[in-house]
């Protein structure tokens, strides 16, 4: 049976993104999304598929909550669901916090490691999952915050600093949503040329001559 997951994040390709990916692990089932916490909340009142995983990210621009604030009310509205913190944040004190207030793992964005599902396994599985920058940072301070719960850290793989957000928003776009080029030139509100020649530009970065070696190499997935 797969894991049922709910994202929540502000970002919507992110939320596109992620969806995608998890979709094609036959370990998860992307049961939903939300642009905030609150949202998710409320979402999960009426519905009668609950998630396993919560995968939350922790800044929320255009919300008054924060993830990190979000953890104890989402364990109060879902107290056997998971939750998988999945952040672009690699503050020390956010990070103890997040495990303070109950978080079942944390991953920084911008580790491509063996892949989400193989965390959201490890992690349903009862471990406290880490990538390998983020356990850096905490090492020798978590005594006392993980309880019974083993640790586990995720290898880190591959990560492509020379990429603009720009030309990785339109890879992830190409190679992980599947769009086309004239679909991300709509969606983004840029020309097809121009997206071609990002699309040729992440290319050459990655080390990639195709749509599907290049989506392998930028999720970077160990365990296909």
């Amino acid at each position: 049976m797969s894991i049922k997951v709910y994202i929540i994040d502000d970002d919507f390709f992110v939320r596109q993104a992620t969806t995608s990916l998890l979709t094609k692990d036959e370990r998860t089932e992307v049961i939903g999304t939300a642009s905030r916490p609150a949202e998710a909340i409320k979402a999960f009142k009426h519905s009668k598929t609950l998630p396993d995983i919560i995968l939350l990210d922790l800044d929320f621009k255009h919300a008054q909550e924060s993830g990190l604030q979000a953890i104890g009310p989402l364990k109060e509205a879902l107290p056997n669901a998971d939750i998988l913190i999945f952040s672009m944040s690699r503050d020390e004190e956010l990070i103890l916090k997040a495990m303070q207030a109950g978080a079942n793992g944390y991953i920084w964005k911008n580790d491509a490691a063996e892949g989400l599902g193989s965390a959201i396994e490890r992690v349903r599985d009862g471990n406290f999952v880490v990538t390998e920058s983020v356990a850096r940072l905490i090492f020798g301070k978590v005594s006392g915050l993980l309880g019974d719960r083993p640790a586990e850290i995720l290898p880190q793989g591959k990560r492509y600093v020379d990429l603009t957000k720009r030309v990785e928003q339109v890879m992830r776009l190409f190679c992980i949503d599947g769009m086309s080029a004239s679909e991300i030139a709509e969606a983004l509100h840029i020309s097809e040329n121009t997206v071609r020649g990002h699309i040729k530009t992440g290319y050459e970065i990655v080390g990639a001559t195709s749509r599907h070696q290049a989506f392998q190499k930028l999720i970077a997935r160990a365990d296909e």
